[in-house]
């Protein structure tokens, strides 16, 4: 009986940390795109970093990517609890550790030293959640998806280099961010309308 009330009072929390994840998904690509349109000098050909020290916008872009962080960590939990094996576990440890980098972002702006750490550190761990849930749960056509959104999304790094020359680094940044936010919204075994 004590059991059934434990499971019954996690439902609740369960389904706004499952909520948690979509909704930073929400504030932080929503505030960089408001921040591109606030920016007076923006340019896609320049760095998404540029919002993070540019007048105007910083404030915002810094901010949704620190909110973000704190919004989406319930998430977390949520993919943990509902982890069935060890992948499943290694799934919400780099999720976690992918916003805590994220957040670092915003916290430490482009020229501070820990600027581009954080901002290797978030592809690289956005990527990997990608894969490793893609890789846990490949027999699915959602785990299929992941691991090519998590492929796709280092893949865009050589391609603006190749593509581009190397100018517009906003852009590969940028395809890096909507890929993971893709993931959390419409792949992660906890998105939005899958059952529990």
């Amino acid at each position: 009986m004590s059991a059934q009330l434990s499971l019954d009072a996690a439902t609740p929390r369960r389904g706004i940390a499952r909520l948690a994840g979509p909704a930073a998904v929400v504030v932080t690509i929503g505030g960089i795109l408001l921040a591109t349109a606030l920016s007076p000098t923006f340019s896609w050909a320049g760095a998404l970093s540029d919002l993070g020290v540019t007048p105007g916008s910083a404030w915002l872009f810094n901010g949704s990517l620190v909110v973000g962080g704190l919004v989406g960590a319930p998430y977390a939990w949520a993919l943990w609890s509902a982890a069935a094996d060890p992948l499943g576990h290694l799934r919400a440890a780099t999720y976690l550790l992918a916003l805590v980098a994220m957040a670092g972002v915003g916290l430490a702006p482009a020229g501070q030293p820990l600027h581009l750490p954080f901002a290797v550190s978030f592809f690289a761990l956005a990527a990997l959640t990608a894969i490793v849930d893609g890789v846990a749960r490949f027999r699915l056509d959602s785990g299929k998806l992941a691991l090519l959104a998590g492929v796709l999304a280092p893949v865009a790094w050589p391609a603006w280099l190749l593509w581009l020359g190397g100018r517009g680094i906003a852009v590969p940044e940028f395809v890096g961010a909507v890929l993971f936010g893709v993931w959390v919204v419409a792949l992660s075994p906890e998105r939005p309308g899958r059952p529990t």
